[in-house]
Formats: C-alpha cells, structure tokens, sequence
C-alpha cells in the first residue's frame, strides 16, 4: 500500500480565519485544499482525488452532514466534522447515514487533529488498496475461469477425439466396454463368417508404382471395401499388407451372418471389376482380388494396453485364410458350413474336395454371379 508524502485534505469553513489558521498548521504534512463553499467543495473533490474531506457542521448554506448527502456515491472519501457540543446529538444520528468518520468538537486541538487526519488518511488508502486487492482478485478469478472453460473445452475435444480414435478401430459394443471398464473380456461367437480378401500379384504391381500412388491407391480401395462393409454390418477386423480380414456376426449376434457376408463380397468385386474397367480403359494399372469366406466359431478380444487391436483366432480364421488362398482372381471362394447358410440364396459352382495346407481336403465351392 502506498501512501503520498503529502496526502490532500480539504477544509471547508466559513471563517476565512479558520481555513488561514487550518492550513498553517498542517501544510507541511499535507496538501491542504480550503474552501468556504460546499458548492465549491464539491467541484473541487470531482477534479481531484481527495482522501479527507474536513467540514464545519455550521454553514450558512447547508449543513456538514447535508453537504456530506450531496457527495456523489462513487466518490469515496473519508469524512471529518468539527461541531459545537449543541449539535452532537445530530451529528450522531448522521454517522451511519453519511459515511461520517469521526467528529472533533470545536475549538480543535492541533495535535488531536493531526492524529485524526494521519488515521483517516490511513484508511482512506487502506480502502483503497483492499478495493484493487478484490478487483485483481476478481480479474484473476476471471481469467482463472477463463482459462478452466478453455482447458475443460481442450480436454472435452481431446475426449472426443480419443472416443472417435477408439471407434475407428474398435466395434461400438467394444469401445464403449473399454471406456467403461479399462478391458475387453475374451469372448466366443460361435456362429460368424470370416472373410480373407487378397489383392492378386500385388507385389508385382507394387515394384511398378511409386510408394506414394501405391498408397494412395490401397486407401482408395480400402476405403470403399470398408464402406461396402459398413453398410452389410460387416465388422473390419484388420489390414495386413494388401491382404484384408472381416467377420460377420459379433460383437452383436447376426442370424444372417454368412448372407451378410456373401453379399459384401458381391459388391466388393463389382466395385474392383468396374476399377478395373476404368482403369485399363485409361490405360492405368488395376487389382484383381481373391475372397474366401468360411462360417465358424471365433474367440474375439482386444489386446494391447495403449495401441489397442480387435482381432480375432482360431481354427475357422486358418480355413477361411486356406479358402482365400485356394480360390481364383475375381471369385468367392466359401466353404461347405458358409454354403450350407447360403445356397438358398446364391447360386455356387461345387469344387469338391480341395487339398489345403497344413488343413487337408477342404469342401469348397466357387459363388456365381
């Protein structure tokens, strides 16, 4: 808190007398401002910052305590009157109504008056340095705020982003028992339908291509397999290298799980042969697939603490993956189980028995379309 060396008083008196002998005495101490008029008194104190402010209770016009009603509410001072002992009594019922700081019967004595003066500028600069502890503290808590929405705003979206991060990868049933119970529990579906999509000669193609088309052109196609998916409620499982893995019927149960499938399938090899057509017309590269679907059961569970995977094992993923392999570019290659669930449907071409590795002689047929 810091205080003038000489802080402003004024005096207001009617006696020229008074305010001559008022500044004498205190002019060393302070910036002594006199006046015999209240009228004048109150231009002054709208000019200039005025810490106390001494007046006569006696004035011709109005009195002390009047004057003190006139002073405009956002004008702060500390408030001093001098009056006779008749006028005490009014003077006490004014205090609490006027602000009054204290009262000093007249004649005043110097070193009373002093004291008085030295305590009231005090206060008066006391006041006002709480007054600006509470205005920073408010501005400070403003900002405090200010800054608490932006980061609770901040953490919301890194929230939301994370949630939609976690959705990519994961199924909604998954996800949201990761948000609520920090694991995924292992679980067994006993009746999905696994497909194994791989692109034919890719590496071939690849060693033709810039890194960057490649890329450009496996997310194109991949970004259309997972919108064909997506709309047959098809869950994607993973990507490895040119080759793609999906299964129907989990996390939620699908009676039509293999019909879900089958159908995917179709529409994945219309959109590769239209590809291809658009493309050898433009004299561009294209791919050609191989799909095998078989039905089975699966083990299913998300494994990874901070990059998590779904994924999915078992013996019936090896025979799909067996199906893909053992099939023809532009064909669906399925299994007895996945035609069985299907051949009212879809019409299929029977293979027979097809020896696959490490799974013998498997019962395949080629779809028709």
């Amino acid at each position: 808190m810091s205080i003038p060396e000489r802080p402003t008083v004024l005096y207001i008196d009617d006696e020229e007398d008074n305010l001559l002998v008022f500044k004498s005495a205190f002019r060393r101490d302070f910036k002594v401002l006199t006046t015999t008029s209240h009228t004048e008194a109150l231009e002054m104190i709208k000019q200039e910052e005025v810490p106390v402010i001494v007046t006569d209770q006696r004035m011709p016009v109005c009195t002390g305590v009047e004057f003190f009603q006139q002073i405009p509410s956002d004008i702060n001072n500390v408030r001093i009157i001098l009056t006779g002992f008749s006028d005490i009594e009014v003077i006490i019922k004014a205090i609490n109504n006027c602000n009054i700081y204290r009262y000093l019967t007249k004649p005043w004595d110097q070193a009373e008056m002093k004291r008085t003066l030295d305590l009231a500028v005090e206060k008066y600069y006391l006041q006002k340095h709480n007054v600006q502890l509470l205005t920073d503290l408010q501005v400070a808590n403003e900002q405090l705020e200010e800054k608490v929405r932006l980061r609770t705003s901040e953490l919301q979206q890194e929230k939301e982003k994370s949630e939609h991060l976690l959705l990519n990868i994961l199924p909604d049933e998954i996800a949201e028992e990761l948000k609520q119970h920090g694991k995924v529990k292992p679980r067994r579906f006993d009746h999905v339908s696994i497909l194994f999509l791989d692109f034919v000669e890719f590496t071939k193609i690849a060693e033709r291509m810039p890194a960057e088309t490649l890329i450009e052109e496996l997310d194109h196609y991949f970004r259309t397999i997972d919108d064909i998916f997506s709309k047959h409620g098809v869950e994607k499982i993973k990507t490895i290298g040119d080759a793609y893995l999906a299964v129907s019927g989990l996390p939620v149960s699908a009676e039509e799980h293999a019909l879900k499938m089958v159908g995917a399938a179709v529409e994945i090899l219309e959109f590769i042969d239209t590809e291809k057509e658009r493309r050898t017309a433009a004299g561009g590269t294209a791919f050609d697939a191989r799909i095998g679907i078989h039905s089975g059961s699966v083990i299913a569970g998300v494994v990874g603490n901070t990059k998590f995977a779904f994924d999915i094992w078992g013996d019936d993923v090896n025979i799909a993956a067996r199906l893909e392999s053992n099939g023809e570019k532009g064909r669906v290659n399925v299994s007895e189980a996945t035609y069985q669930l299907t051949k009212d449907r879809y019409r299929y071409e029977h293979r027979g028995k097809v020896n696959a590795k490490y799974k013998g002689e498997i019962e395949m047929y080629f779809l028709e379309r």
